[in-house]
């Protein structure tokens, strides 16, 4: 069973009953909000398994059950992204899933030479990088990405004058301003309470992985994932296959 590591000062009990959250009125509401149709929450059950000094054990995490447990969607042509060129995040709004980072990692599987972003709404791109032959994500370093604001990704498997069409377009838009707030200030709890207690760069990536796979913003939960610059052999084995094979095969 994974262990979702939010923690609250105070304790919050959500309970669901005929599909409503009711929070009894001596609670104290967590930061972490309704997001659209999803329900954002730190639950009881989810807090970390406490040491004898305090502290938390990081005990029975787990990358590819939190990567299954919380159903990853299809991909928008319905399931497969396959070939020689496969973009892994940003997904595709045909998922109907958004994007909250405003600066994102674009990770793809296969070879590319450049990628460029543009407004969906102007001609000239906004943004481009040219790869090395290697790289497998690059992450976007423009100015931050307007709220509400769709954008196309071109991807380029080749760079010449003769061949100036991008080999895959990927279309995402981003998170408006009020759910990203709401999302950006569960994370910055996350990340503050987990840093309290010297938690690994790893099990913080786990910890706001599942916590966005639980919401269903997968195309920032997959790049949690390769943000780990020194992974463990379970979370080399997700990146390199699991992940693929959900979306690529």
């Amino acid at each position: 069973m994974v262990k979702y590591y939010g923690m609250l000062s105070t304790v919050v009990l959500t309970v669901f009953l005929s599909g409503e959250v009711l929070i009894p009125m001596t609670a104290t509401v967590s930061p972490v909000q309704a997001l659209g149709k999803e329900r954002l929450f730190l639950s009881q059950n989810n807090l970390p398994p406490q040491s004898s000094d305090g502290g938390s054990r990081y005990a029975d995490t787990s990358w590819r059950e939190s990567f299954f447990n919380n159903q990853p969607p299809q991909s928008g042509d319905g399931g497969s992204r396959g070939g020689p060129l496969c973009p892994l995040t940003p997904l595709d709004e045909a998922t109907g899933i958004e994007v909250w980072n405003d600066r994102p990692t674009f990770v793809w599987q296969g070879q590319l030479m450049r990628v460029e972003l543009y407004d969906q709404n102007e001609d000239e791109s906004i943004w481009s990088q040219d790869l090395a032959e290697d790289d497998q994500q690059v992450q976007y370093t423009g100015d931050p990405l307007k709220p509400g604001q769709t954008y196309n990704l071109m991807l380029y498997e080749t760079v010449s004058d003769n061949f100036p069409f991008p080999a895959t377009q990927v279309t995402f838009t981003v998170m408006d301003g009020e759910k990203r707030q709401q999302v950006s200030q569960a994370l910055e709890q996350l990340n503050r309470e987990l840093k309290q207690q010297n938690a690994s760069e790893e099990i913080i990536a786990l910890v706001r992985f599942n916590y966005l796979a639980e919401n269903q913003l997968w195309s920032d939960a997959l790049a949690e994932a390769f943000s780990v610059e020194n992974p463990t052999k379970e979370l080399q084995e997700l990146r390199e296959k699991a992940i693929p094979q959900k979306f690529c095969n």
